[in-house]
C-alpha cells in the first residue's frame, strides 16, 4: 500500500508540473507583429474596404460586396493580400476563423454557398478552404446574418518567423455564391478574422 501510495504521489506531482508548464506556455509571440502592407482583389471588393485593428484583430468593412439572383453578380468574391512584420522569432501563425457578418434573403428554392480560403503565397500549393451552407427550402429567409468559418483541420500555417518577424504573405479568399431558381440577395457587410500563433 505504501508503494502504491508513492507511485500516485510521484504521478501527480509530475501531472501538476506538465500542467504547470502548459499554463505557463505563450499562446503569442511576446512582440505582436504589425500590418507592412494590405491590398485587395476581387469583384467584391472593387473598393478597397476600410480596415481597422491591427494583426490580432482585423476587421473589414465592405461598401459595394453585395450579390444578386437573378443577375450577373450571383457569385463575388474579395481576396485580402496582408503582411506583416516584427513578431518574435520562431512562431507560425494561421487563420482560426473567419467571421462575416451580412444580410441574406433567400426565396424558397434559392440558397446560398460561402467559402473561405486561406493560403500563404510562399507554399500556395498548401491552401484550406471551408465551406458554408444556407438554403430556403418552404419559406423565405430575410434576415441578418453572421457567418462563422473555423478552420479547423484545414488550418495553414504562416512560415516559421525569423529574425525580421514576418509572417510572409497571407491570402484570405471569402466568395458567395447564390444559386437557385427564385430571387436571393447576399450582403456582406464587416469580415473579421480570428488567429491561432504556435511555437515552431
Amino acid at each position: 500500500m505504501g508503494l502504491l501510495t508513492t507511485t500516485l504521489t510521484i504521478l501527480a506531482a509530475a501531472a501538476s508540473v506538465v500542467n504547470a508548464d502548459a499554463a505557463a506556455a505563450p499562446a503569442a509571440p511576446a512582440a505582436i507583429p504589425r500590418i507592412t502592407s494590405l491590398t485587395f482583389s476581387g469583384p467584391g471588393c472593387v473598393r478597397d474596404p476600410k480596415h481597422t485593428g491591427g494583426l490580432s484583430d482585423p476587421t473589414f468593412s465592405f461598401s459595394n460586396f453585395a450579390s444578386s439572383l437573378p443577375g450577373t453578380t450571383k457569385t463575388l468574391n474579395c481576396q485580402a493580400h496582408l503582411q506583416a512584420a516584427g513578431a518574435s522569432p520562431g512562431w507560425q501563425v494561421a487563420v482560426k476563423t473567419n467571421i462575416v457578418k451580412g444580410n441574406v434573403y433567400l426565396t424558397p428554392g434559392t440558397s446560398l454557398d460561402y467559402f473561405t480560403t486561406v493560403f500563404f503565397s510562399q507554399d500556395a500549393a498548401k491552401t484550406g478552404t471551408v465551406r458554408g451552407h444556407i438554403a430556403a427550402t418552404d419559406r423565405t429567409i430575410d434576415q441578418a446574418v453572421t457567418l462563422v468559418s473555423n478552420t479547423g483541420a484545414n488550418k495553414v500555417w504562416s512560415p516559421c518567423t525569423g529574425a525580421d518577424g514576418s509572417i510572409g504573405i497571407l491570402n484570405v479568399n471569402f466568395r458567395s455564391a447564390l444559386n437557385g431558381d427564385g430571387k436571393a440577395y447576399f450582403e456582406a457587410l464587416t469580415e473579421n478574422w480570428d488567429l491561432e500563433w504556435r511555437k515552431c
